[in-house]
């Protein structure tokens, strides 16, 4: 609806350091929260409203409690990159992957086609070498997190998730992999995949589905079923269901 997006961050939190401790603010007077008590965390704050002047009145009454800084229209908020046109935003965590991919010594690998190897065989395997339990999981979270942008990685990371407690070598080569497929286009998203009995210890599907809402995309999934099916016709029922 063209609404603006402005950003706005706290100073006085951020002056002396990192900070450990997390920041608290009393709930605006006109706010209803069904007479319960509380308080709301204090972040960098995303304002988007019709009414410009009462974004104004909105940043001065911070402004009286909180030393605040104006960053102006959105582009960079929590590793996702936000660009403006006229057919709508766009959301992209392009610094994040190339980040992603420095820290990690990926940054000169060869590219892949695919997120994942199909019929890839990834199961808990005992005899295969364990591999930094710690490391797998900072890594496969970053992943998760990518993930907001690019649900072209979902079945993927749904995959090597199953394995963040017990991860060998064959799991983070898989990661490795995503990390190569993302190295070919680092702004490039794509769709879920689906698979039908793909999973190789218990046979059970992954489904998955889009929600869009005036023809945009706002949430998708990639979701292992609970239950075998025993037909591709089936997974597709149980999916809708």
């Amino acid at each position: 609806m063209d609404w603006p997006l402005k950003q706005f961050d706290v100073k006085n939190a951020f002056l002396h350091g990192n900070l450990e401790e997390e920041v608290y603010m009393d709930f605006p007077p006109a706010y209803s929260n069904g007479g319960n008590t509380g308080v709301c965390r204090l972040y960098d704050m995303i304002i988007a409203r019709d009414n410009v002047d009462e974004m104004s009145k909105l940043q001065g009454n911070h402004a009286a409690e909180f030393e605040m800084k104006d960053l102006g229209d959105l582009k960079y908020f929590l590793g996702v990159e936000v660009a403006r046109s006229s057919k709508g935003i766009f959301l992209s965590q392009r610094k994040y992957v190339l980040d992603l991919l420095k820290e990690n010594g990926m940054l000169g690998c060869k590219p892949v086609e695919t997120p994942i190897v199909k019929k890839h065989h990834l199961c808990l395997n005992p005899s295969q070498k364990l591999v930094d339990k710690g490391r797998y999981q900072r890594l496969v979270g970053r992943l998760i997190y990518l993930a907001h942008t690019r649900p072209n990685i979902a079945y993927a990371l749904s995959v090597v998730s199953q394995f963040m407690h017990s991860p060998n070598v064959n799991h983070i080569a898989a990661v490795m992999h995503i990390l190569a497929y993302l190295k070919s286009a680092p702004g490039k998203r794509s769709i879920v995949w689906e698979t039908w009995a793909g999973h190789v210890t218990d046979r059970q599907s992954t489904s998955r589905y889009f929600t869009f809402v005036g023809g945009n995309l706002v949430t998708w999934r990639s979701k292992k079923q609970k239950a075998v099916s025993w037909s591709s016709v089936e997974a597709e029922y149980r999916g809708m269901a």
